[in-house]
C-alpha cells in the first residue's frame, strides 16, 4: 500500500486544482484507498472515489431530460418470477419447461439476464448458436424478450440500459485527472463507456506483485500495474524470496476456538482495535461467532458484509411470523414469539384505543396472555380465536351480571376484550390461511405487524426494522398475485430474510471483519485471515447451469468463467498477503464438530508455514505437529473460566464460605449426592406425607378412579408428582400441518358415535344390522365429525378427508363386530358414570377399610343368562395387552375395579360381573377383544393389589417405575429424571417390598 499511495499522493500533487477520479470497483475499496492515504497524512482537494456505475449515472442526470428509474434488483427478480410464470403458464418455454419456478429459479435466471445484458446482448442480438441446444437458445431469446418487453412497459431501465445510455452523452473533459486501480472487474459494457470516458492520458494506481501464480487476463483497463515486490509476493515461489516476512500460523480446534485466539493475540498486540482486522473465506461460519462475542464483552466491531436481518428482534420476528402463517396461526408458536419477547400486542387496536370499558387505560402482561391462550385451548384459526373467546367471554359476563361487585371477574372479562381485539386487528391485516394466499396481502401483513406489534431494544433493532419496512414498501406495486400459500412463504423468506444491514466500511475504534475478497487495499498493521482449512478455502468450483463456461466462451464479451473463479480466489487472498503492510497471522479449524472429522489445511496454509520456518520442502504432516488447545487460553466469557476449571487434573471444592450465600445450590448437591447413593431418600420419592389428607382409605372426601391406581401401581413417583405436588404438565394443542385430532381427542369423537348410535338402537328397541344401520351410523358420525371440525378446524382438507375416512372405517368394524356380538348381548348403559358431579362414588371394599371410587364406564351389557358384562373402548392399538395377562404388574386394573364398582353402585350382587373386556373397534385394533374373566380368584389378587397400593401412599414410599418402558409416553420425564440414575444404584432404590408384591401379578 505504501507505493500505491506515494503515487496517488504525486499525482495529487501535480495536478493540486484539477478534478481527480479514482475509478473503483466499488465504494469500500475507495474508502479504504482514501483512509490509507489520509493515514500517511496526504490531504488532496477535488479528489474523489466513483464506480463506472456512478460515472454512467451522472452522466445520464446531467443529459436526459428523461426521469430515471432505476430497477432494483428485489424489483427485478420478483417481476423475473411473474415473467417466468407467464411464460410457462402459455406454454412458451421447451427446456426450462420442467422447472419449478422457485425464488432461488429466478435469482438465477435474473443473474443471468443481468450478466448477458451487462455484456452487450438483448434479444436481438443474442448469439443463438453459442448454446449448447437450440431449444436453450429460443427459451433464453423469449426470456430476454418478456424481461425487456416487461421492464420497458413500466419504464424501469437496468445497469445495462443506463450503461449504454450514458455512452451516448459521452464528451472527453481533458482538465479531468482519471486514476485506475488496478484489476478492474469491468463488464463488456463498463469497459465500452470507460474507454470513451478516459482522455489519452490517465493514470493507474500499482499493486504489489504476486509470483508463482497466473496473473488474471485483463485489457488495457483492467490489466494490473506493478509495484515493487514484498515479501510476501513470493509465497508461492519462494525460491526467489527476499526480506523476512512479519507472518505467523496457528490452528485451532473450532472456529470459536479460532476467533478467540484471534482475539487474544489482539489483545497481546496492546494496539487499538482499529489497527487490526479479521478476513474470513466463509462469513457463515465466523460472522455468528463474532457477532455474538461483541455482544457479549460489549466488543466494537464492524462488519463489511453486514449482518443477517435474522440477528435482529425484526429479522426474527418476520421469520417466526411467516411460521405462525403457515401453522394456520398456531397459539404455540404465537406463544413462542410472546416468551422470545418478539411481538408485544394491544398498540393501535381501534377497539382498545375507544375507550370501551377503559381498556385504554390497562395492559395485559405477557404472562397473563400466554395463561390466557392456554387455558382456551384454542389451537389455531383465526375463527378458533373468535369463537373461543366470544364464548369464554359471554361466560364471564352471564357470572358477572350475578357477582356485579366481583372487580376480579370484572379485570378478567377486560383481559380476554383486550386479548381478543387486538388478535381481531391482527388477523383482520393479515392474510387468511388457505391453499392460495396473496402475495401483497402477506406483505402488507408483515408491514403491519412489523409497525404496529414489534419490539426493539436497541439501534440495531431499530436500523433492520427500517430495512425491513423499506423492502417491502419497495416491492409492494408489483407484489399483487395469488400464489400458493408454499410458494408465498418462500417467496418471502427469500425476499426479506436474504437482507443484510449494517454493511461498514473499517470504522475508528472498531475491529474490522470483513471477507478476504475485500481486503487488498486494506492499510492495517495487523491483518488475520481466518478459515484456510480446505472446506472452506477454494473447494470445489461448479459450473452455472444457467449459463455453461462452454456457452460463455463462445458470447465472449468479457463474461467470467466460473471454473477460474478457485484461481481468481487463491490470487486475491496471495494479493491481499502481497499488499499489506504490517503482521500477517493465518489460522485454519482443524476439526469439523458437526462432521466428527479432522479437516485439513489448505495449500496456502503449508506455503506460510515453509516461509515461515524456510523449510521449503515441509509437508502437511508438519502441520499436523501443531498444537491446538481444546480450551480458549484467554476468558472471553462465563463458560470460558469454567471450561479451565473442568479441563484442570485438580478437583476443585467450593468452601462454605461461597456455598453459604448460594441456599439453592446447596439444597443442589444435597441432592444429587442423595440421588446418587444407594440409600433411598426423599430425593427418590420416599415422603413424610401426611396420611390423613392423601391415603384415600383415612380421608373420606377422597376418591381415587382407576387411572390413579394404575398410574400408582406402574410409577408411585410419577403419581407423587402427578397427585401429591400437583404438578401439572403444560397442555398446549400443537398445529400439525399432517395431524387434525390428537389420539385423546379421536378416542372421545369415537366413543361419543358408539354412545350416540347405540341410544338410536335402545331407542327402538332394535340390533345393529349393517344392512340396516350402515348409514346411520355413518350420518351420526358425519355429524359429530362436523362439531367437532366446527370447535378445531383441521389444518388441511386433506388431512381431514384422510381422518374422516379412517373414522368411517372404525365405525365399519364396530358396526361388523356388534351385529356379531349383540346376537347374545343387549346393552344397558352407555358412559355410566360414578363419583363425578352429583353422582355417589362407588365403594370397594378392602380387608383394610372402604375405598371410594369414581369413573365412566363405556358400556354395560346384559348377556341372555343374566350376567353382566362391562365394556370398555379402546382406540389405539393394543400394544401391552395379552389374552392372558389381567393385571400386567398392577398395570391393568380398570377391568376389575369398575366390575366391583358397578356391582356396588347398581346393587347388582357380588359376582354379577362375569367379565370385562378391553375392546379395539378400530383398524389398528382390528376388532380384537381382550376380556378378563371376573372370577373369585382374579379378585382375591386384585384386592390384594388394591390394598398394597394403599400401603404405597400411607407410607410415602413413591418409588420410580422399574420398567423404562413405562417412561417412553410419560408427561413427567424430564423432572423425575430417572434416566440420569445408573442402573445398578436404581436397583438398590427400588425396595418397596409392596410395590413389589404388585408386580408379581401378570
Amino acid at each position: 500500500m505504501i507505493t500505491l499511495v506515494n503515487e496517488l499522493n504525486q499525482i495529487c500533487t501535480k495536478h493540486i486544482f484539477n478534478e481527480k477520479i479514482v475509478i473503483v470497483d466499488s465504494h469500500s475499496i475507495g474508502e479504504q484507498i482514501n483512509e490509507a492515504f489520509v493515514k500517511k497524512g496526504h490531504q488532496a482537494i477535488n479528489l474523489k472515489y466513483k464506480t463506472v456505475n456512478d460515472l454512467a449515472h451522472n452522466l445520464v442526470e446531467l443529459n436526459s431530460d428523461e426521469e430515471i428509474k432505476l430497477l432494483d434488483h428485489s424489483i427485478g427478480v420478483q417481476l423475473t418470477y411473474t415473467m417466468l410464470h407467464e411464460l410457462k403458464e402459455k406454454g412458451k418455454l421447451r427446456y426450462f419447461e420442467g422447472m419449478e419456478i422457485t425464488p432461488s429459479f429466478s435469482h438465477a435466471i435474473y443473474n443471468t439476464i443481468q450478466l448477458l445484458r451487462l455484456s452487450g446482448y438483448t434479444k436481438d442480438t443474442i448469439e443463438k448458436d453459442a448454446f449448447i441446444t437450440p431449444v436453450k437458445a429460443e427459451d433464453m431469446d423469449k426470456i430476454l424478450a418478456a424481461f425487456e418487453e416487461k421492464i420497458n412497459s413500466l419504464e424501469f431501465i437496468d445497469r445495462a440500459s443506463l450503461l449504454k445510455m450514458a455512452s451516448k452523452y459521452v464528451k472527453i473533459n481533458d482538465h479531468v485527472v482519471f486514476i485506475l486501480q488496478s484489476n478492474l472487474r469491468l463488464s463488456y459494457l463498463e469497459e465500452i463507456l470507460l474507454s470513451k470516458i478516459l482522455p489519452e492520458m490517465h493514470y493507474k494506481l500499482p499493486l504489489a506483485p504476486v509470483f508463482g501464480i497466473n496473473t488474471p487476463e485483463g485489457t488495457s483497463l483492467s490489466s494490473i500495474r506493478w509495484a515493487d515486490p514484498t515479501s510476501l509476493s513470493y509465497l508461492y515461489q519462494q525460491d526467489g524470496a527476499s526480506g523476512e516476512a512479519d507472518l505467523h500460523l496457528f490452528t485451532a480446534k473450532t472456529e470459536e476456538l479460532e476467533i478467540k485466539q484471534v482475539l487474544e493475540k489482539i489483545k497481546m498486540t496492546e494496539e487499538p482495535l482499529d489497527e487490526s482486522v479479521i478476513f474470513y473465506t466463509s462469513g457463515d461460519a465466523y460472522i455468528t461467532l463474532l457477532y455474538q462475542l461483541s455482544q457479549k464483552m460489549e466488543l466494537p466491531i464492524s462488519f463489511g458484509d453486514g449482518l443477517p436481518i435474522t440477528f435482529s428482534r425484526p429479522g426474527r420476528l418476520t421469520l417466526v411470523l411467516l411460521e405462525w402463517i403457515q401453522s394456520n396461526y398456531s397459539v404455540q408458536v404465537f406463544l413462542d414469539m410472546l416468551n422470545e419477547g418478539l411481538i408485544e400486542i394491544g398498540k393501535n387496536v381501534p377497539f382498545i384505543n375507544s375507550g370501551f370499558f377503559d381498556l385504554d387505560k390497562m395492559v395485559v402482561s405477557k404472562g397473563k396472555i400466554a395463561k390466557i391462550l392456554r387455558d382456551l385451548q384454542i389451537g389455531w384459526s383465526p375463527d378458533h380465536y373468535d369463537k373461543r373467546f366470544g364464548n369464554e367471554i359471554d361466560r364471564l359476563s352471564e357470572e358477572f351480571l350475578l357477582d356485579a361487585k366481583n372487580t376480579l371477574l370484572e379485570n378478567c372479562i377486560k383481559e380476554h376484550y383486550w386479548i381478543w381485539s387486538s388478535f381481531k386487528t391482527i388477523f383482520k391485516n393479515l392474510p387468511p390461511f388457505d391453499s392460495t394466499i396473496n402475495y401483497k396481502k402477506c406483505l402488507t401483513g408483515i408491514k403491519f405487524i412489523l409497525e404496529n406489534n414489534c419490539k426493539t431494544g436497541s439501534a440495531f433493532d431499530e436500523l433492520s426494522k427500517s430495512a425491513l419496512l423499506e423492502a417491502i414498501e419497495k416491492i409492494l406495486p408489483y407484489a399483487d398475485e395469488m400464489l400458493s400459500i408454499y410458494e408465498v412463504i418462500e417467496k418471502v423468506r427469500d425476499f426479506l430474510l436474504s437482507i443484510r444491514v449494517n454493511q461498514s466500511r473499517p470504522k475508528p475504534g472498531h475491529l474490522h471483519v470483513s471477507s478476504y475478497q475485500d481486503g487488498i487495499y486494506c492499510s492495517r498493521s495487523n491483518i488475520f485471515v481466518v478459515g484456510l482449512d480446505n472446506k472452506k478455502f477454494l473447494g470445489n468450483s461448479s459450473e452455472d447451469p444457467m449459463l455453461l463456461d462452454t456457452e460463455r466462451i463462445r458470447l465472449g464479451n468479457n463474461i467470467r468463467l466460473l471454473r477460474e473463479k478457485g484461481q481468481e480466489s487463491l490470487y486475491t487472498l496471495l494479493q491481499v498477503l502481497a499488499q499489506s503492510e504490517g503482521r500477517v497471522t493465518v489460522s485454519y479449524c482443524n476439526f469439523d464438530i458437526n462432521d466428527n472429522r479432522a479437516i485439513n489445511p489448505a495449500f496456502v496454509v503449508l506455503q506460510c508455514y515453509r516461509l515461515m520456518t524456510g523449510n521449503k520442502e515441509a509437508e502437511f504432516k508438519e502441520l499436523k505437529k501443531l498444537p491446538s488447545s481444546i480450551i480458549s487460553n484467554d476468558i472471553f466469557e462465563d463458560k470460558d473460566y469454567w471450561n479451565e476449571k473442568l479441563t484442570k487434573d485438580v478437583t476443585g471444592h467450593m468452601t462454605d464460605g461461597v456455598l453459604q450465600h448460594f441456599p439453592n445450590v446447596i439444597n443442589g448437591l444435597n441432592a444429587e449426592r442423595a440421588r446418587h447413593s444407594s440409600g433411598y431418600s426423599e430425593y427418590d420419592g420416599l415422603v413424610k406425607i401426611d396420611a390423613a389428607q392423601f391415603d384415600p382409605l383415612q380421608n373420606h372426601e377422597k376418591t381415587m378412579s382407576a387411572g390413579k391406581l394404575e398410574t400408582l401401581a406402574k410409577c408411585a413417583y410419577s403419581y407423587f408428582l402427578k397427585e401429591v405436588l400437583k404438578v401439572k404438565p403444560v397442555e398446549d394443542v400443537s398445529y400439525d400441518a399432517n395431524k387434525w385430532l390428537d389420539a385423546a381427542t379421536r378416542g372421545s369423537l369415537l366413543h361419543s358415535i358408539f354412545e350416540t348410535f347405540y341410544k338410536t338402537l335402545t331407542k327402538d328397541n332394535t340390533k345393529p344390522s349393517v344392512a340396516k344401520h350402515l348409514k346411520l351410523i355413518q350420518d351420526i358420525a358425519a355429524n359429530l365429525i362436523k362439531q367437532q371440525k366446527e370447535f378445531l378446524p383441521p389444518p388441511n382438507e386433506r388431512v381431514y378427508q384422510r381422518e374422516v375416512k379412517d373414522i368411517l372405517a372404525c365405525c365399519e368394524i364396530f358396526l361388523k363386530e356388534e351385529e356379531q356380538y349383540g346376537k347374545n348381548y343387549d346393552p344397558l348403559h352407555f358412559e355410566y358414570s360414578f363419583g363425578i358431579g352429583d353422582q355417589e362414588p362407588a365403594i370397594v371394599t378392602l380387608p383394610s377399610g372402604e375405598l371410594k371410587i369414581s369413573g365412566i364406564i363405556d358400556r354395560v351389557d346384559k348377556s341372555k343368562d343374566g350376567k353382566y358384562h362391562i365394556i370398555d373402548y379402546k382406540t389405539g392399538s393394543t400394544y401391552g395387552y395379552k389374552k392372558n395377562g389381567a393385571f400386567k404388574g398392577g398395570r391393568q386394573l380398570q377391568h376389575f375395579i369398575y366390575a366391583l364398582a358397578v356391582e356396588q353402585h347398581l346393587n347388582l350382587g357380588e359376582g354379577a360381573v362375569e367379565e370385562s373386556a378391553y375392546y379395539f373397534p378400530t383398524v389398528k385394533g382390528m376388532a380384537e377383544r381382550f376380556s378378563r374373566k371376573q372370577d373369585i380368584t382374579l379378585r382375591t389378587k386384585g384386592l390384594d393389589i388394591l390394598e398394597k397400593l394403599i400401603e404405597v401412599i400411607k407410607h410415602g414410599h413413591f418409588e420410580m417405575t422399574d420398567d423404562e418402558n413405562d417412561c417412553k409416553f410419560c408427561d413427567y420425564r424430564l423432572v423425575c429424571r430417572r434416566h440420569f440414575y445408573p442402573k445398578e444404584t436404581l436397583e438398590l432404590k427400588q425396595s418397596n417390598q409392596k410395590l413389589k408384591g404388585v408386580r408379581a401379578y401378570d
